[in-house]
């Protein structure tokens, strides 16, 4: 098997150029899209991104495909945003749940992200899976380390799930919710995990620096 030739530094910067093109693209769908919802079409994209529709076909099939592909764009760079401020968190029942709250306050911290979803109801299909795989797999490690005692712990994570869905919307869309507000709702939700009401309102409660 012969060996990859180098790139050329001609084509590294053609990658390189196709890639920003890509990301500028998504950053435009996910402004546009935060706006306007589904009504938006890929014509109001290629005219905030400044792009020809042609480049912004090349890059996404259609306009499903587009919103698709914003929804993991802003999935990635908020999960990214997260993990670092995980940093420093040793309490393993903490790291469970702060994401939680995170995700509930991204009206203040990603505004254009919360908008995006709240306005795109079908993208929180795609954006559910990897919160779940996630959680799946921190619950897996908090029931094996016997941190937690969980019957059934699919059916509770798709229980809290859901909770974690409808109070994102509902932060969202209702200007009169608090992050307060929020963080009980996570509190109530954590009994299904069999956690006692101290220690649900302890990590609830600990301090957040955004």
């Amino acid at each position: 098997m012969s060996a990859k030739k180098p790139k050329t530094p001609q084509t590294g910067r053609k990658s390189a150029y196709v890639a920003r093109n890509r990301e500028v693209i998504l950053k435009a769908a996910l402004t546009v899209f935060a706006r306007q919802g589904t009504k938006a079409t890929v014509d109001d994209v290629s005219d905030q991104a400044q792009i020809a529709m042609s480049t912004v076909y090349k890059h996404f099939k259609d306009k499903n495909d587009l919103i698709t592909s914003t929804a993991s764009y802003a999935f990635n760079d908020w999960e990214g945003w997260v993990q670092q401020r995980l940093v420093g968190v040793s309490d393993p029942l903490e790291q469970f749940v702060l994401p939680m709250r995170l995700f509930l306050r991204a009206k203040h911290t990603h505004p254009e992200y919360a908008n995006f979803v709240a306005k795109n109801l079908a993208v929180i299909s795609q954006i559910l899976p990897n919160i779940s795989s996630n959680m799946s797999a921190h619950l897996g490690m908090l029931i094996k380390a016997k941190i937690l005692q969980v019957e059934n712990p699919g059916v509770v994570l798709q229980n809290l799930m859901s909770v974690l869905t409808i109070q994102m919307v509902n932060q969202t869309n209702n200007p009169k919710t608090t992050a307060t507000e929020a963080d009980t709702a996570i509190r109530i939700a954590l009994s299904m995990l069999g956690i006692s009401e101290a220690k649900a309102k302890k990590v609830t409660e600990s301090k957040i620096i955004l």
